[in-house]
């Protein structure tokens, strides 16, 4: 009978947390990573699958990090598929638009400024995606952007 006894106070914690849950008449606020707790990207009323639109790009470290992190997977991909020269590789700027979505973990749409061998600048859009538990962020695809 010992053994059933915090069994039971567990059950009746768990349903008195769950009736004062849903009494609560607040958004639903779902942190995207873990890393957001450093860097303060915290998504509201996000439905898994859909995208959200990111604020304060530019000041937001995580999704920084994860576009230069883009750029330089793209220079190692292009020097070990095709041995590139130097003067291919692109070199990170900044990211000016973000989107997330919820999947098997983060998806960030990024749209990337990134200069050329010439300091010439140009915008490419890239899909990074962030799988926490799984200690991994993939480049998924990188392209120059439409507009």
């Amino acid at each position: 009978m010992a053994a059933r006894i915090p069994l039971i106070l567990l059950l009746l914690l768990a349903a008195t947390a769950l009736s004062t849950l849903s009494a609560l008449d607040t958004d639903v606020i779902i942190i995207d990573s873990l890393s957001a707790l450093d860097t303060d990207v915290i998504i509201k009323d996000c439905n898994e699958g859909g995208l959200t639109e990111l604020e304060n790009v530019g000041s937001n470290k995580l999704v920084q990090s994860l576009g230069m992190f883009a750029v330089e997977t793209y220079n190692r991909n292009l020097q070990e598929k095709n041995k590139a020269p130097p003067t291919t590789l692109l070199s990170f700027s900044h990211v000016t638009a973000a989107q997330s979505q919820v999947v098997e973990g983060a998806m960030y749409y990024l749209k990337i400024v990134a200069e050329d061998y010439h300091h010439a600048r140009k915008v490419f859009d890239a899909k990074v995606l962030e799988q926490l538990w799984l200690n991994s962020t993939e480049l998924i695809s990188f392209t120059p952007s439409a507009h």
